[in-house]
């Protein structure tokens, strides 16, 4: 499997100036690529040699102050890039990739890539990617375990370095308990997810605690702003540090907290089983996007997905059914809290109910794609699945219930 380690660099200004100029000159590679594909979609990628000496000659003598493979790898993803959009196009990936997008020197990421060819090592405490960087300083609090593959520096909006070492090792033992939980998740006020065992975590919502301080520092921001000037004046920059800074810490307390989380989830539950929401259209069609991306359960469940075993199933009335008979009630909508199911008179909290639904859904589908039919391939008949779900609901309710604790 591979990982990768994430550590904090400390390079010099020479060395700073060497990732900047590299950044622009992969930069100029992309921005080249693609304003000749739009031109002419017959038209094949190159190396950033050959497209350089066909389009831009003058930028062949600054290839040879940077390292070749960054340019190999930035070949590597623009090819990638146009090749999953045409996919996109044809109808094998609908909707999903949009076309590439030209790279602002104001606005993109500063992220530079190397190849494995580049592979990178540590000498006497230092990290070593190619002669001409030559060697970094940074906070090592951990051993990258594996065999070492290849890296990615990237800057921060606050001008803090990180390199991403990603390494080559054996697969991770997981959680073997035989333990299930469901989850459900919900973005009403400061509910984030609630588990089939009864537990319900609450975010902390951070960019909704910092938001005073980002409104006073964005207002001073546009106070300062000339339009039309080349370059803004030092107080206009300044704010802009202080609100990326905050943005910054935002983003670190979400990122720990849900790592946490994950663990902790990963460690008790062998089997986790989530909705398969499509965040990006709850965030766009239903208002929500501060709240999701506030939130982070597409984070979440990315997380628990390394960490442990997850299993995503179909949110289509969850919180509607009740767990004990598998009554639909279609009078259910959007504010009931609790509820009683009409078949069978049981009360129902709604998330808690949900989670159990979603705990018994993945536990079937699960069951059904280990079965194998008469010729020894998966049974996953969609029919099969509904009269099995129907079928076994009372039955296996009492397992269902301790798996969950």
């Amino acid at each position: 499997m591979l990982k990768a380690y994430e550590f904090r660099i400390y390079p010099t200004k020479e060395q700073e100036q060497f990732l900047l100029k590299t950044n622009g000159l992969c930069r100029l590679y992309w921005n080249t690529c693609l304003a000749k594909k739009q031109e002419d979609h017959k038209w094949k990628i190159g190396s950033a040699k050959v497209v350089f000496e066909e389009l831009k000659p003058e930028a062949i003598d600054w290839c040879k102050e940077i390292d070749s493979t960054s340019l190999a790898a930035e070949w590597s993803e623009v090819t990638s890039a146009f090749n999953n959009f045409f996919k996109s196009v044809k109808g094998e990936r609908k909707g999903r990739v949009g076309s590439p997008k030209f790279k602002s020197k104001k606005t993109s990421k500063v992220s530079i890539t190397w190849t494995s060819m580049a592979k990178p090592k540590f000498v006497n405490g230092k990290l070593l990617i190619t002669k001409k960087l030559g060697l970094l300083d940074g906070t090592w609090h951990r051993f990258a375990e594996g065999k070492l593959r290849h890296c990615t520096i990237s800057q921060t909006k606050t001008g803090k370095w990180f390199v991403k070492i990603c390494v080559e090792k054996k697969d991770e033992k997981k959680t073997e308990n035989g333990k299930s939980i469901g989850i459900d998740w919900n973005c009403r006020g400061d509910s984030f997810v609630t588990m089939s065992n009864g537990t319900k975590v609450k975010c902390p919502r951070y960019l909704r605690q910092m938001e005073v301080q980002l409104q006073r520092h964005q207002r001073m921001m546009s106070k300062k702003f000339v339009k039309g000037l080349p370059k803004q004046s030092s107080n206009y920059e300044k704010e802009k540090y202080r609100a990326a800074k905050l943005y910054e810490k935002v983003a670190n307390q979400r990122k720990d907290w849900l790592h946490k989380l994950s663990r902790e989830i990963c460690n008790n539950y062998e089997n986790i089983f989530v909705e398969d929401i499509n965040l990006q259209r709850m965030a766009s069609n239903l208002h929500h996007g501060k709240v999701v991306g506030d939130q982070g359960f597409g984070m979440l469940r990315t997380m628990i997905a390394y960490k442990g075993h997850l299993y995503k199933v179909n949110p289509k009335n969850t919180s509607k059914t009740c767990h004990k008979c598998g009554k639909v009630n279609e009078s259910i909508v959007v504010g009931i809290e609790k509820w009683t199911c009409p078949s069978c008179g049981a009360i129902h909290d709604r998330d808690i109910n949900a989670a159990l639904n979603i705990l018994r859904k993945g536990i079937v589908g699960r069951e059904l794609a280990e079965s194998t039919n008469a010729c020894g391939a998966p049974s996953s008949a969609v029919k099969q699945e509904v009269s099995l779900a129907s079928t076994e609901i009372v039955v296996n309710n009492e397992a269902i219930e301790s798996l969950a604790q």
